[in-house]
C-alpha cells in the first residue's frame, strides 16, 4: 500500500463546485510507516505541490524507533490541510516496545531477559505495562493508601562531599521513623544503585539514589549532585519518602522489579493473568516525545494546519539513566506542576494544531505540551489518561510580550511571536494523572492568553485540576483572558501533596474567568487543599457559578492578591482551615483586596471564614452563610461581630435549604431565603463533557 492521488470536490454556495487536488497516504501493519506517510507528504510538498493530503492509518500497532517530527515543510493550510485519520478502532502509536522470552518461576513469578539497546547495554527503564495495565514497581511502604503508602522522616540534614577530582556532590541523611522501613536493610550493596527513594514535597516531588541505609539507626543516605533546593529542602512537618524497585518488596500481586544483577525483568501476576496471553511493555527512554512539531517562533516558521483524528498515541519514558557509581550520582528533580516534564506529544511554533477524539495514555512525563509560540491548537473530545505526570501543558516558557514592551502590571493585548494564545481545550476526559511524578497539573495554562478549557473532566490527581498564570507576585504576565468553564474536577491530592487547588492562579489575569464548574473531593497533605485558590499576585479574576464541596482546607483561598471577584458560587463542607481563607494583607505595598458577593457559605465542621478576611479590603455584601453545627464561627469572630467588622453588607445567616445537601444535591428549594439576595441559580449539571461522549 503506498499513495495515491484523487480528486475531492468543494462546494460554494447551493450550485458552484470547486474541485481542489487531494492526496492519499495509507499506512498499514503490511504497508507504510507513519515515518514513510510523513516523507512521502513532504516530498510532495518539497516540489511546490500544494494539494491537501489525508493519512489513512489502519488498525495496528506501530512502534516508533524515533520521534515522528513534523516540521514548517510539512505543513498544510486552512484550504489544503494535511489529516491524519485512524480508520475504525485500534490504530496505536507507540513508543514502546514488547518485553519477549517470558519463564515462569518456580515461585510463580514471571521473568525475561532486559533487552539490549544499540550500544549493546541493557536497557534502562521505570515504568512497565501489562495488558495496558500500568503495573506497580516493587515498593516500600507495600500497599496502603493515602499517607499509609509513605514515610514519615525525623533529623533531615545534608552534607556536602568533593571527591579527588573536585566534583561537588551532596550527601542526604534522614531517620526513617516506621519500623517497617527496616526491610531496606536487605537491599544488597549492588543493587542500591538501582533502588530509588521517592521523596514528596509540599508542591514538587524528586527521586534520589540509595547511598547507604542503616538499620540499627534507620538512616537513609541519598547523593545527588545538586542538593535541595532553597525553597523545598526536606522537612519533618512536610516531607514524606517511600523507596521503589526494592527486591524484598516484590511481594505482592502486579508488582515488577528490574532486577539489574540478573540482567531480568520480573513480574508477579495478578489472578487470572497468563504468560501466554500477556503483552508486557516497556517504553523506549529514547522517546518520552512521540510527536514533536519543531517550528522556530522566532523566525516566524511555525508548523500549522495539520489534523489528528481518532488515533491512539500510547507509551512513553522519563528519559533518565540509573545512578550508577561508573556515571556518578544522578537524579530526578521536578518544579511545581512538574514544569521540566515534556510530553508525549510537544509542540513550539506549532498553529491551527488539531487533535480530536484521539486517546493519548500510557505515558512517562504530560500527555501534550505546547510550549512557545503555539496559537489556535484545538484539543478535543480526547481520552488522555494514565500520566505520569500531567494532561495538558499550555503555555510559553516566559512572559512575553511584543518587541520594545516591557511587562508591567496591566493588561496586554499584543503578543509576540513566542506568544502561547487563542488554544481550544474542550469536551475532554483527563484522569489518572502523577502516576510517576505527582505533581503533575491535569491542565496548566502557564504564561499563556485566551485559552479556553472547556466541557472537561479533570480527576485522579495528586495535585492540582487546571493551574492559570505562573507569575509570582504583582507584575505583568501575559496569562490573560482565559476561561476556565463547564468542567467538572475532583479527586484531587489524595491526602499526599500540598499547597493545590481544583482551580489554581497565580500571578495577574486580567479577563480571566472561571466559572459553572463542579469542583469536589480536594485532600492534602499538610495544607493547601482549596477547590478555588488565588495564589501570589492573582489579579483581575472572575470566579462565579462554581459548585465546591469536600476540601481538606476551605472552599476559596487568596494567598494574596487583588481586585479578584467571587460571586454567585456555593462553597460547602470544608474540613479545617475556614471555607472562606485569606492570607496576607499587603505585599509589594500594594493592598490585598477582594470582591466576595452573593455566594453561599455552609460547613459542618471547621469556621466558616479562616484567618485573615477582617485585613484585607474590597466588598463582602449579600452572601449567605450557615454552620449546621450551630457555632459559626468567623475569622474568629460570631456572627453578630463579623457583621459589626464591616465585613458582610446586607447578608444573611440562614439555612439555604438546599434538597439534599448531605447527598451532594445542592439545588435550591423555591423558598430558601438567598434568592432574596440576588443569588442566582444555575444548573450545574451542565459541567462536565457533552455528547457526543468523549471516551472513545
Amino acid at each position: 500500500m503506498g499513495s495515491r492521488i484523487c480528486f475531492a470536490g468543494v462546494f460554494f454556495g447551493l450550485f458552484t463546485t470547486a474541485f481542489v487536488q487531494a492526496g492519499e497516504v495509507v499506512v498499514a501493519p503490511d504497508g507504510l510507516t507513519p515515518q514513510a506517510a510523513l516523507e512521502t507528504i513532504r516530498a510532495s510538498k518539497a516540489k511546490g505541490n500544494k494539494e491537501a493530503w489525508t493519512v489513512i492509518v489502519k488498525p495496528g500497532i506501530y512502534a516508533l524507533t524515533e520521534t515522528l517530527t513534523f516540521t514548517p515543510a510539512d505543513s498544510g493550510t486552512p484550504q489544503a490541510p494535511v489529516t491524519w485519520v485512524g480508520e475504525g478502532e485500534g490504530a496505536t502509536i507507540s513508543g514502546g516496545s514488547v518485553i519477549k522470552g517470558w519463564t515462569t518461576e518456580a515461585d510463580g513469578t514471571w521473568s525475561a531477559p532486559i533487552p539490549a539497546v544499540p550500544d549493546g547495554k541493557p536497557a534502562y527503564f521505570e515504568q512497565l505495562w501489562v495488558n495496558g495495565r500500568r503495573a506497580d514497581r516493587a515498593r516500600l511502604p507495600d500497599g496502603g493508601q493515602g499517607t499509609a503508602s509513605y514515610f514519615n522522616i525525623v533529623k533531615p540534614s545534608i552534607t556536602v562531599v568533593t571527591n579527588a577530582e573536585g566534583k561537588v556532590s551532596y550527601v542526604e541523611r534522614a531517620t526513617l521513623t516506621n519500623e517497617s522501613a527496616a526491610a531496606l536493610g536487605k537491599i544488597p550493596a549492588d543493587e542500591l544503585p538501582y533502588a530509588q527513594m521517592y521523596v514528596v514535597h509540599k508542591w514538587s516531588t524528586a527521586r534520589r539514589i540509595l547511598r547507604r541505609f542503616d538499620p540499627a539507626t534507620m538512616t537513609v543516605e541519598t547523593w545527588s549532585p545538586r542538593g535541595w533546593s532553597s525553597w523545598m529542602p526536606w522537612n519533618e512537618r512536610e516531607t514524606l519518602v517511600a523507596f521503589e524497585n526494592v527486591r524484598s518488596a516484590f511481594d505482592a500481586p502486579g508488582e515488577w522489579f528490574y532486577d539489574a544483577k540478573a540482567g531480568r525483568v520480573r513480574y508477579r501476576p495478578l489472578e487470572g493473568e497468563t504468560i501466554a496471553t500477556a503483552v508486557v511493555i516497556a517504553p523506549s527512554a529514547k522517546l518520552s516525545q512521540l510527536v514533536a512539531f519543531k517550528g522556530d517562533p522566532d523566525k516566524g516558521a511555525f508548523v500549522h494546519d495539520i489534523a489528528f483524528r481518532n488515533l491512539t498515541f500510547a507509551y512513553s519514558d522519563v528519559p533518565r539513566t540509573p545512578g550508577l557509581p561508573e556515571n556518578g550520582p544522578t537524579e530526578s528533580w521536578q518544579h511545581q506542576a512538574s514544569s521540566g516534564s515534556d510530553g508525549l506529544v510537544t509542540a513550539e511554533g506549532a498553529h491551527r494544531v488539531t487533535f480530536d477524539r484521539c486517546t493519548i495514555a500510557h505515558t512517562g512525563n504530560y500527555a501534550l505540551r505546547f510550549n512557545d509560540g503555539c496559537v489556535s491548537n484545538r484539543i478535543t473530545n480526547c481520552t488522555i489518561e494514565d500520566l505520569g505526570a500531567g494532561g495538558i501543558w499550555m503555555g510559553a516558557s516566559g512572559g512575553y510580550v511584543a518587541k520594545g514592551e516591557t511587562l508591567t502590571r496591566r493588561i496586554i493585548t499584543t503578543l509576540a511571536p513566542r506568544s502561547t494564545a487563542f488554544n481550544v481545550i474542550d469536551n475532554c476526559v483527563i484522569r489518572r494523572g502523577g502516576r510517576f511524578d505527582h505533581e503533575g497539573t491535569g491542565v496548566a495554562l502557564t504564561h499563556a492568553s485566551d485559552t479556553k478549557v472547556t466541557h472537561c473532566e479533570i480527576y485522579d490527581f495528586y495535585y492540582t485540576g487546571v493551574s492559570v498564570g505562573w507569575t509570582w507576585g504583582f507584575y505583568g504576565s501575559v496569562a490573560q483572558r482565559n476561561e476556565i468553564a463547564f468542567n467538572k474536577i475532583y479527586d484531587l491530592g489524595k491526602g499526599i501533596m500540598s499547597d493545590m487547588g481544583g482551580v489554581y492562579t497565580l500571578g495577574t489575569s486580567f479577563g480571566t474567568t472561571v466559572h459553572d464548574n463542579v469542583i469536589h473531593d480536594v485532600w492534602s497533605y499538610s495544607y493547601g487543599g482549596w477547590a478555588l485558590y488565588t495564589d501570589e499576585g492573582s489579579e483581575g479574576i472572575v470566579m462565579e457559578r462554581n459548585l465546591c464541596w469536600n476540601t481538606t482546607d476551605g472552599g476559596f483561598h487568596q494567598h494574596y492578591g487583588a481586585g479578584c471577584i467571587i460571586r454567585n458560587n456555593i462553597f460547602a463542607w470544608n474540613r479545617k482551615l475556614g471555607a472562606v481563607r485569606m492570607a496576607r494583607q499587603v505585599v509589594q505595598d500594594i493592598p490585598c483586596t477582594l470582591h466576595f458577593v452573593n455566594n453561599i457559605v455552609v460547613v459542618r465542621e471547621g469556621p466558616l471564614v479562616g484567618r485573615g478576611p477582617r485585613g484585607v479590603g474590597g466588598i463582602w455584601a449579600a452572601n449567605l452563610w450557615y454552620d449546621y453545627t450551630g457555632k459559626p464561627e468567623l475569622d474568629g469572630l460570631a456572627w453578630d461581630a463579623w457583621q459589626a467588622c464591616g465585613k458582610e453588607v446586607g447578608g444573611m445567616y440562614a439555612d439555604p435549604l438546599f434538597e439534599n445537601a448531605e447527598a451532594y444535591d445542592f439545588r435550591l428549594k423555591p423558598e430558601s431565603p438567598v434568592f432574596a439576595l440576588g443569588f442566582k441559580a444555575w444548573d450545574y449539571t451542565q459541567a462536565g463533557t457533552r455528547t457526543p461522549n468523549a471516551e472513545r
